[in-house]
């Protein structure tokens, strides 16, 4: 909801002088009304987003198990990539160990509607000459927006090589990771509303509610007593009227 102030014109479009000598203005606040169809199911319990409001995953990457052993000297020494949406973080690198734990936090970059594709999370053995990629977990994007804004899940994702089989670890187990996703809203400022719309969902309807605040520097109009103003709201060949406000050059509805 954003405060409107719009000054008055005459039918040949030249500003209206008041009374006081001023230009006549008139003040109101708008704003957008939602409202959504029985259909609003097809969503796949996704929460519906809000006009110009932005989400991100928020992913903790906890720990991995049961990593293999990739050198012929010394352990292993893991690090984690979470790549999402063409971008990619990593986690610190933890020596001499088969089951890392980072419990490092990593924000994902701020989205205006739900990413096609995967989030991939690849697992690497840091040593002197580079890395060995130890394999990969991958999670949808649909599964991680479907969450409720707010509420954090814990996963545990198998972690699998290039031809799609499990990773076994020096300990005979399965590579496993540990996430932690957590989805965050924000709504973008009046500024920056202003220069998108946000897309609508299926079935859903709006309307503008318009606020009558006051007007000001209202012009003289008979020869006896003050102006009795009243306002007419005129869209799409609907005609609203405010009440009448007697005697005076500045009214407040």
């Amino acid at each position: 909801e954003s405060e409107v102030t719009l000054e008055l014109v005459d039918g040949e479009g030249k500003a209206v002088i008041g009374e006081d000598g001023q230009g006549a203005e008139v003040v109101f606040r708008v704003g957008v009304e939602r409202s959504f169809g029985a259909a609003l199911d097809c969503l796949d319990e996704e929460e519906a987003w809000v006009a110009n409001e932005r989400r991100r995953v928020v992913v903790t990457v906890v720990s991995a198990s049961h990593l293999p052993k990739k050198d012929m000297m010394g352990s292993c020494d893991p690090f984690a990539c979470v790549r999402m949406d063409g971008k990619e973080f990593k986690t610190k690198v933890v020596k001499g160990t088969y089951d890392p734990e980072w419990n490092q936090v990593l924000p994902m970059g701020w989205a205006g509607k739900s990413p096609e594709g995967s989030m991939r999370i690849t697992l690497y053995d840091d040593d002197l000459t580079g890395k060995d990629e130890i394999g990969t977990a991958v999670l949808d994007c649909s599964v991680l927006y479907k969450q409720k804004v707010g509420e954090e899940r814990e996963v545990v994702l198998g972690v699998l090589d290039d031809k799609g089989g499990g990773v076994q670890g020096k300990d005979k187990g399965m590579s496993e990771v540990k996430l932690r996703v957590r989805l965050e809203s924000r709504v973008l400022g009046i500024q920056a509303a202003q220069e998108e719309q946000e897309a609508w969902v299926p079935n859903e309807k709006r309307r503008i509610v318009a606020t009558l605040l006051r007007a000001m520097h209202l012009p003289k109009k008979d020869m006896l007593g003050k102006v009795d103003p009243l306002v007419v709201f005129e869209q799409q060949g609907k005609e609203f009227k405010s009440s009448v406000k007697k005697s005076t050059y500045d009214p407040e509805w």
